[in-house]
């Protein structure tokens, strides 16, 4: 059952701020080559849950810095090469056709799970593998903003609240910009539903179990600092607008 697979809402609003907040701050103690740039992206795989470290340009090794159910930090070292001719390609994702990328998605090999004792322990490697993956000069601390991140971990924890009744939890496949195909919500009883982002700011999100929809939409702006300090998520949706709908069976 996907519940039995994907973590609670609430445990990825837990969890994604705090990988954010350790990576954040252990960038200021490395230095990568000037207009260094990369993208965080949430991804729950092999039971690993947390941010897959997508640098722009060029790279032979994938990262990813989060935790297995157990809790202990892990970071993730996976080799990548050129896909095939002819290699299988994700084109729908629970029903919904997923956009062609410009080029083909690089196969994975070679895993690699480094457990950590401590999550200061797990960024300050992992940027040391980044370190060494992107050489070059001159060098600079990483200016990185983080905002968007930031931004999904609210939202998740406001989804979080909002279905907590239902136990809901949450399905990442690691997609770029996959928060505006949407991300997949399941319940424990059987519910389904989907938290969708929309440019530029409204965050939708859709559920339905035993005969109850729930149907809200709210806006909130991302926070800007350069460096995502270790900020964790808030309850405050700082909604603008907030549009709800509940149908029950009739008794």
């Amino acid at each position: 059952m996907p519940q039995a697979i994907y973590p609670l809402l609430s445990q990825a609003a837990t969890i994604l701020p705090l990988v954010r907040g350790h990576f954040a701050e252990a960038a200021r103690r490395c230095s990568l080559p000037l207009g260094f740039s990369l993208d965080l992206v949430p991804i729950l795989e092999e039971e690993l849950l947390g941010y897959e470290l997508t640098a722009v340009g060029d790279a032979e090794t994938c990262l990813t810095l989060g935790c297995k159910p157990d809790g202990e930090p892990v970071l993730r070292k996976e080799t990548l090469t050129n896909a095939p001719p002819g290699a299988l390609q994700l084109v729908a994702l629970d029903g919904r056709t997923i956009a062609r990328a410009p080029r083909e998605l690089p196969s994975r090999y070679g895993r690699r799970d480094l457990r950590f004792p401590d999550w200061p322990s797990a960024a300050k490697f992992a940027w040391a593998e980044l370190e060494t993956l992107f050489p070059g000069a001159p060098r600079r601390p990483p200016l990185l903003n983080l905002g968007r991140n930031a931004l999904l971990e609210r939202a998740l924890l406001a989804a979080a609240t909002r279905l907590a009744q239902w136990n809901a939890s949450v399905h990442f496949c690691g997609l770029p910009n996959e928060e505006q195909f949407g991300y997949a919500l399941y319940g424990a009883g059987g519910g389904r539903g989907e938290l969708i982002f929309r440019h530029p700011d409204q965050w939708t999100l859709r559920w339905k179990s035993a005969g109850e929809v729930v149907c809200e939409a709210w806006s909130m702006a991302a926070p800007d600092f350069p460096h995502a300090r270790n900020e964790t998520a808030t309850r405050d949706a700082s909604s603008v607008q907030r549009i709800s709908g509940h149908i029950k069976p009739p008794q």
